[in-house]
């Protein structure tokens, strides 16, 4: 049985089991997020509604698969290796509490990692389709360090995969598939998501305790971890400059270029690359040999995010540190403070 056909099977089946079994892990997890707790029935239901999205998603991948021949490999090995992770759960990270038929989350959440990531091959995308809300979604039942371990697997698996160029006819759409969320769902899932905890009533006899921390996933926290998840293992062109034209070998002018590389890698360590190169003409009228300079530094990255706005925050091994707003330009390319740079994986 494939990925796709074994979860649609269990979605077919009551809901009873994956709630229950939500309502387990959360009680047995301390670390669960509250929002859970606030609203058990929602996430009970959108469980099961997560599942039957992300066997949709597949579904439509494969529809595009067939549909257009230069992706057709691409779309067998995605279909292959998400049947090879369902029926591996030996491969599955271990987390606590986290009992039959809720595991399925954790294949589920491979497979929409792997249609993303071979989504990502091609110009335009095979699928339309917004990844933020089912990323969050997953981070927020699973935890931060299983989607990462589950993120390792799939970027393992799919190493080989290069972008794909095929000769699209000019009016070549991709096929579209449903937003994880309805307007109804949203609204109930940020109304559970801002909840906090009821305070515990003290007996005036008793002597007054301290109230464990609350721990809350809220927006600002799902978003630093879609963030970090998204840049982890990618490349970024922060500069990339050159003489005007005709200047340089042959043009009476010295020629020059610069180019500055951002890789962030996993365990938020990132290194920094500066090229420059210069050629030039000497005052007797003979062409100097071209110099090529290189400067390398290297240090953490992480996320920052306030008020719903992100900052990439380098810190230099050198003890210096940069700030750059981040927001979302296109597949192959990220805004750094307002200005389009290109992004491509590692």
């Amino acid at each position: 049985m494939s990925a796709t056909a074994a979860i649609s099977a269990l979605c077919d089946q009551p809901g009873r089991q994956l709630r229950e079994a939500l309502l387990n892990h959360t009680k047995g997890n301390s670390r669960t997020a509250y929002s859970i707790r606030a609203d058990s029935m929602l996430y009970g239901d959108l469980v099961r509604h997560y599942l039957q999205w992300c066997a949709g998603l597949l579904t439509r991948m494969e529809e595009a698969g067939a549909a257009r021949p230069a992706a057709q490999a691409a779309v067998g090995c995605l279909l292959e290796h998400c049947a090879a992770y369902f029926k591996d759960s030996a491969r599955w990270p271990s987390v606590p509490h986290l009992d039959h038929p809720l595991r399925f989350l954790m294949p589920a959440c491979y497979a929409m990692r792997a249609a993303q990531r071979v989504n990502s091959l091609f110009q335009p995308d095979l699928v339309a389709v917004d990844f933020t809300e089912p990323n969050e979604f997953a981070m927020e039942v699973l935890g931060q360090a299983t989607v990462e371990q589950i993120s390792h697997h799939k970027n393992a698996d799919f190493k080989s995969l290069a972008p794909i160029t095929e000769d699209p006819p000019a009016d070549l759409e991709p096929l579209h598939h449903r937003s994880f969320l309805h307007a109804a769902q949203r609204a109930r899932l940020a109304k559970a998501r801002a909840a906090k905890p009821k305070p515990p009533k003290i007996s005036p006899s008793a002597p007054p305790s301290v109230a464990p921390p609350a721990e809350s996933v809220n927006r600002d926290t799902a978003l630093t971890l879609s963030w970090s998840l998204d840049l982890m293992d990618t490349r970024i062109t922060l500069e990339r400059t050159n003489s005007p034209p005709g200047s340089g070998y042959g043009g009476g002018s010295p020629y020059f270029s610069r180019e500055s590389f951002l890789d962030l890698h996993r365990g938020h360590r990132y290194r920094l690359l500066e090229i420059g190169f210069v050629s030039g003409v000497s005052y007797a009228g003979l062409n100097l040999p071209p110099r090529e300079t290189r400067k390398e530094s290297v240090g953490e990255w992480k996320i920052q995010v306030r008020g719903g706005a992100a900052t990439l925050v380098l810190t230099g091994d050198n003890g210096g540190a940069d700030y750059y707003r981040l927001e979302k330009a296109s597949r192959d390319a990220v805004k750094l403070d307002g200005r389009d740079r290109a992004w491509a994986a590692l």
